[in-house]
């Protein structure tokens, strides 16, 4: 991957510069300063989110949520370790507020405690479908990509993101459940 992306910026800047030759380190500080603010500006919105997560956890209601999504959970991924219920359940709360860098950690938690082969398991297949698809209620981090660059009504998404995310999630669980079948 990392020689895709090494030739396709390569290819952009040589066609750049082809085209024009005086603005390359124009465009290319101009872009690392976007890049460098809407990053800065996203801090802001991982901190709340992060910090309502580690508030969560330590007033135990991250079992609380887990016992929520028990059935939910049973059925996507069969018999799966308390712990891993625990981290799946934290892993979807964080997709469900759209938060999905918060997801990473638990996702990759939930990964170590159902994976112990070489050879994808159907509930690391699972996990994997509904962090790729994840359904989110709130976009937080378009959101607030959309606020940051000035949108009139950063909310907009709601609607369609939620359409959109329920159905890509649908049809990437009906397809592990094509691959692998019914959880045991």
């Amino acid at each position: 991957m990392n020689i895709v992306w090494t030739v396709v910026t390569a290819a952009a800047l040589i066609a750049l510069t082809v085209v024009d030759a005086q603005s390359v380190l124009t465009v290319c500080m101009n872009s690392c300063s976007q890049a460098v603010n809407a990053a800065l500006g996203l801090c802001g919105v991982y901190c709340l989110w992060l910090g309502i997560f580690e508030v969560a956890n330590r007033c135990k209601l991250v079992e609380k949520l887990s016992g929520c999504f028990r059935r939910l959970n049973k059925f996507l991924y069969g018999n799966i370790s308390e712990v891993a219920q625990r981290y799946i359940s934290l892993n979807l709360a964080s997709n469900l507020l759209g938060v999905g860098n918060a997801a990473t950690p638990s996702a990759i938690a939930a990964i170590r405690e159902t994976e112990h082969t070489d050879k994808l398991s159907r509930s690391g297949a699972m996990l994997f479908v509904v962090n790729a698809t994840s359904v989110q209620l709130i976009p937080s981090t378009v959101m607030g990509l959309r606020a940051q660059l000035g949108s009139a009504s950063p909310s907009d998404i709601l609607l369609p993101n939620l359409i959109a995310t329920a159905v890509t999630s649908v049809v990437g669980a009906a397809l592990v459940f094509c691959a692998y079948g019914r959880a045991k």
